[in-house]
């Protein structure tokens, strides 16, 4: 019956995608696991299992909602046997602990992690909780955007925990199918056994948690399994692609009980950063480029993590297909490789390109922002583009940021900063033109 489960997902993959490209990565696939939220499949090859995992997994999510109502988390891996994972089937005599599917993946992991400027903090943080759950930083909330490494810290505090062995229960889970299986619960009137099983963990890590916002009924769930953890002094991780004030809404409550451990946040790698990352991503594929070549890659591919790794997947790819070795590899040929991605790049955001793009959503001019005037119609846009300024350039002072738009001291960006925040909370018209700005900022 599982079997099925997978080849009906095939078979409507077949459908959609190139018959080669179907061929190639599709026809040795078996599926292995199954849970209420994952589908583990074999694959021969780890390369392979990087290339799926990279590309198809969000699509086949998508055919498995269609297929069945459940969004399954497809995970491909080429040595199944060594899943970290327990099934809801021990229970501590003792403890009356239950061991909980883990579903963690055993790439993420500290020694994989590369630690840079960007995310020394957030590392340092996690590090500090996978050796005493419960005890440092509880929560540990950490934020950033797609690609920047949270599921993997994430994932290695429970890594971490599992391979030291100790009688403690760990449960990783996704927002969205978290507020599945609640549904589901409730469905099949099965809402005591839910909130037991949530809140016998011992390490509870949730991924994105802001697709909490707007779902009033899962938040007042999560908000009572959360206080039942932290009472017990058990271990919650949770990431987001913004802080919790940020969560358009997100009841008052849980953002102070997020607030009330350690936030952490992972910023966009620096060059050096990134050359180690290609680096260590690179050994264990045997991907052999030449030093210009991955400093050619680290200049020109800067949005992410996860981007890195694609360039790596898609020259792997190329050299594979070609039968060429992947030190035959030039900056020429890496460069024709990655033409789609590297014109997708975001440009540099500066404070003047921020300035710019606020002067014309307000209509007003260059020297004007920067004027001594207290006029509403012109100190306003200066305190969204001093509010812009300090959240898409984190390297800047606030300092740097007051002597730009000619004010005091910083005293008068923290000003902004707060009024903007909390206007950003309360008005929702206010909150679509903010978002508006920072996409048309990013490029």
């Amino acid at each position: 019956m599982d079997q099925d489960i997978w080849q009906n997902i095939l078979d409507k993959l077949e459908e959609n995608i190139n018959p080669q490209s179907f061929r190639t990565w599709f026809y040795d696939t078996k599926l292995v696991d199954m849970s209420d939220q994952m589908l583990a499949v074999r694959v021969p090859t780890q390369f392979a299992a990087n290339y799926l995992n990279q590309n198809y997994t969000e699509a086949l999510s998508e055919i498995s909602y269609a297929l069945y109502n459940r969004k399954y988390r497809v995970q491909f891996m080429s040595n199944p046997h060594k899943i970290q994972q327990e099934k809801v089937e021990t229970e501590s005599i003792n403890s009356n602990r239950v061991i909980l599917n883990a579903m963690l993946h055993e790439r993420y992991c500290f020694e994989q992690f590369v630690v840079g400027k960007n995310n020394n903090f957030a590392y340092s943080t996690a590090r500090a909780v996978a050796e005493s759950p419960g005890y440092a930083y509880n929560p540990l909330f950490i934020y950033g955007e797609s690609g920047m490494g949270k599921t993997h810290l994430m994932q290695a505090v429970g890594n971490f925990v599992l391979k030291e062995g100790r009688n403690c229960s760990i449960y990783y889970t996704t927002t969205e199918a978290f507020t599945n299986e609640m549904i589901d619960s409730i469905r099949a009137n099965k809402m005591p056994e839910f909130r037991a099983k949530f809140r016998k963990v011992d390490l509870l890590l949730v991924d994105d948690i802001h697709f909490l916002s707007k779902k009033e009924g899962t938040q007042e769930e999560f908000f009572h399994t959360f206080n039942a953890l932290l009472d017990n002094r058990k271990q919650i991780v949770l990431t987001s692609d913004r802080p919790p004030k940020d969560i358009p809404d997100l009841e008052k409550r849980l953002v102070t009980r997020f607030e009330s451990g350690l936030l952490c946040d992972l910023k966009n790698p620096d060059f050096e950063t990134r050359v180690a990352i290609l680096r260590k991503k690179a050994e264990p594929e045997n991907l052999d480029l030449a030093d210009d070549v991955l400093t050619f890659i680290a200049d020109s591919i800067t949005s992410s993590v996860r981007a890195l790794e694609g360039s790596l997947i898609r020259i792997l790819a190329y050299a594979s297909y070609n039968k060429i070795n992947t030190e035959d590899i030039t900056r020429e040929i890496a460069q024709t490789i990655l033409s789609d991605m590297i014109s997708e790049v975001r440009k540099d955001i500066t404070l003047d390109n921020i300035t710019q793009q606020v002067c014309t959503a307000y209509g007003i001019t260059l020297p004007q922002i920067v004027d001594k005037t207290r006029k509403q119609h012109i100190s306003f846009p200066r305190q969204v583009a001093m509010y812009l300024a300090n959240i898409l350039i984190p390297q800047l002072s606030l300092k740097e940021i007051a002597e730009y738009y000619k004010r005091k001291d910083h005293t008068t960006v923290l000003h902004a900063k707060k009024m903007i925040e909390n206007q950003f909370r309360e008005d929702l018209s206010f909150r679509a033109h903010i978002e508006s700005l920072i996409k048309n900022i990013r490029g």
